[in-house]
């Protein structure tokens, strides 16, 4: 007879081929979560401490220090879903990290210029425009009182006169002065609720 011969399946000597089962190692378990569990902490503690360092540099430097902050509050964000190993954490954990750093940043600076610092009348007395920038804009070099001051300024933002008024105070960053400001109990409440969220991620951990 021509055409193909099914293939008989392969038995052993005593019976059908089985699956072989895995073999459950219960101390291996038990380190492999905790290495995971110390990579967690490692990401909680070292993107708290980015948010904390990015966020002061930016208020008293340069605000480009923003990016530190981010990468923190990512980092931050990952260890608590790490740590939790829980889906549900995870809004919460991202919406905290990366609301964190720009609160902390602008809120803490307007918070605290608030207190410490003082707004003096200056005069621009040197002006270099970038319309054609991607992000147009106009850099001020500024005469004050407490000395000279640099700021930049968004191109529909830019000065109609050569007078300005600058919030000054020493260690922080000047800036133009706006109208109003942040409130403290918004700043502070940031800072609060990342700390809250560390206890429910390991309570979300040792939950069945």
């Amino acid at each position: 007879m021509s055409g193909r011969r099914k293939r008989r399946p392969v038995r052993t000597k005593n019976g059908p081929r089985r699956t072989p089962e895995l073999i459950h190692d219960p101390a291996g378990q038990r380190a492999l979560d905790a290495v995971q569990k110390r990579v967690a902490w490692y990401l909680v503690t070292g993107g708290a401490a980015a948010i904390a360092a990015g966020s002061a540099l930016g208020i008293t430097l340069n605000v480009g220090f923003l990016l530190l902050a981010l990468l923190g509050g990512l980092a931050f964000a990952l260890g608590l879903c790490g740590l939790s190993e829980r889906k549900q954490i995870a809004l919460p954990a991202f919406a905290v990290g990366l609301a964190a750093p720009f609160v902390l940043t602008f809120g803490g600076h307007s918070v605290l210029m608030n207190e410490i610092g003082h707004t003096e009348r200056c005069t621009v007395t040197k002006a270099v425009e970038h319309p054609r920038n991607k992000y147009p804009s106009v850099d001020y070099v500024l005469a004050c009182p407490s000395g000279e001051v640099e700021l930049d300024r968004d191109w529909p933002d830019r000065l109609k006169s050569d007078d300005a008024e600058v919030r000054v105070g020493p260690p922080l960053r000047p800036v133009f002065a706006e109208p109003g400001g942040w409130n403290l109990w918004l700043v502070t409440s940031v800072p609060l609720t990342m700390i809250a969220l560390v206890p429910l991620a390991r309570a979300l951990r040792k939950k069945p």
